[in-house]
């Protein structure tokens, strides 16, 4: 199935579509789903999945309705988002900003915690029904290459970010390279709502890979996690050219 067939269905905007096989689609609600790490060697499909998700949000929100916070070590892939309406925080090529941009959304976690809190609700859907200032949707998307998650402070950072996630209005999107970091290493994937591995090599390396079997994978092909049921699912197929059509909407 072609990406743009995506975009141009009529679903509710609290879900995103991550592919789909012969018998089904992988379609979650972000509001039960709020955390997704993407694992993979390079070229492998996992920042084509990243782009997918970012897109097909944009394609639906609002700026006002929308925050995107874009980390990416490289500086490659997510920097078409850089000047985008749609940008609270650009951490692109920089991974002081990086640190700097993780411990803003830590903040923002625990003061929508607070908020909901005063109001004696759950959930941001429940708050953004009393409260006069709504709380958007924040979508913190993380392309890694390696850096990040080997900063000392990463570990913690982040798993202080995704174990708070419930009911905030917040998506967290990690996808990296890094397959085999302590990260991992430590169970701290567990943490995320859904897995997802791109990791297709055959080499002894990623036989350690963070869902069994995936090693075993063609291009484009990747196993997700989600309720501890395994799935093999594949990428829609991309344009780079979409970027474009959507940001330019």
């Amino acid at each position: 199935m072609d990406f743009k067939d995506i975009l141009n269905r009529n679903i509710e905007k609290e879900f995103v579509s991550l592919g789909n096989n012969a018998e089904e689609e992988l379609l979650i609600d972000i509001n039960r789903y709020p955390s997704i790490i993407i694992t993979g060697e390079t070229g492998s499909g996992k920042s084509i999945l990243l782009d997918q998700i970012i897109l097909q949000l944009i394609n639906k929100y609002t700026s006002l309705e929308l925050g995107i916070i874009p980390i990416d070590t490289s500086g490659v892939e997510l920097n078409y988002y850089k000047e985008s309406s749609y940008t609270l925080f650009n951490a692109i090529n920089d991974e002081e900003k990086s640190i700097v941009a993780l411990t803003r959304v830590l903040r923002e976690v625990e003061r929508r915690k607070d908020l909901l809190k005063e109001q004696g609700v759950t959930t941001v859907k429940e708050y953004n029904k009393v409260a006069t200032s709504k709380l958007p949707l924040l979508l913190v998307a993380i392309d890694d290459d390696k850096l990040l998650l080997r900063n000392p402070d990463m570990e913690k950072l982040l798993s202080g970010i995704i174990s708070q996630l419930t009911g905030l209005n917040i998506l967290f999107v990690l996808a990296t390279s890094d397959v085999h970091n302590k990260f991992f290493e430590r169970d701290n994937n567990t943490l995320a709502s859904i897995l997802i591995s791109f990791d297709y090599t055959n080499s002894l390396e990623s036989k350690k890979a963070n869902i069994e079997g995936a090693q075993d994978l063609a291009i484009g092909e990747f196993l997700a996690r989600k309720d501890e049921k395994v799935t093999k699912y594949r990428n829609y197929e991309f344009d780079d050219n979409i970027i474009f059509e959507v940001l330019s909407k």
